[in-house]
């Protein structure tokens, strides 16, 4: 399935992000770019946008593709490189001139995309296997390393709600015992 016009809206804004930073970069290229520094606080929002596409049914292929059509673009009209892509390397540990960043994140959404996929999977393959054991179906014993795979599934899956909700609880006593003591 093509990429839609949409669909290229939404990969133009994500590479523009990196873009910004590569522009502001060039023009000083000595002191660097604050826009690069701050990149990764849009990594989960770029993520996000990613999985919806994945989701829409396009591949990894269709969307790296398309960003490096952007890429060739945007180093085409810029020139010979070479000295900018060694010192994006030595500040930010990264290749910013080749919009790395984006291609990374590109794999890594596909990846998340594809983790959640298969835990959702055996979330409900375990369900069904213990309802029917319940119901007293006879079913043969799982085999260790099945077993070994679901419960490594479902305890990332768990322990990152986990996180999430301890995180928030700490938050909200923290910020209710200061309110406290600004009462008193």
């Amino acid at each position: 399935m093509p990429l839609t016009s949409y669909d290229k809206k939404v990969l133009s804004s994500i590479f523009m992000i990196e873009q910004e930073g590569v522009i502001d970069f060039l023009d000083n290229i000595v002191e660097g770019s604050d826009i690069l520094l701050e990149i990764d606080d849009h990594t989960e929002d770029v993520t996000f946008k990613l999985q919806k596409l994945y989701r829409k049914g396009k591949t990894m292929k269709e969307i790296m593709d398309y960003i490096n059509s952007l890429i060739t673009e945007f180093l085409s009209t810029n020139g010979d490189l070479s000295e900018a892509e060694v010192q994006s390397e030595d500040l930010y540990f990264m290749d910013h001139v080749n919009f790395e960043w984006t291609k990374n994140i590109i794999k890594e959404a596909k990846q998340l995309e594809e983790d959640i996929n298969k835990s959702k999977k055996l979330k409900t393959w375990e369900h069904s296997y213990k309802k029917a054991v319940e119901s007293g179906v006879n079913i043969q014993e799982l085999d260790e390393s099945i077993k070994i795979l679901i419960t490594k599934h479902l305890r990332n899956m768990k322990g990152a709600k986990m996180k999430k909700k301890k995180k928030n609880k700490y938050n909200t006593k923290k910020k209710e015992n200061h309110k406290i003591k600004i009462y008193i």
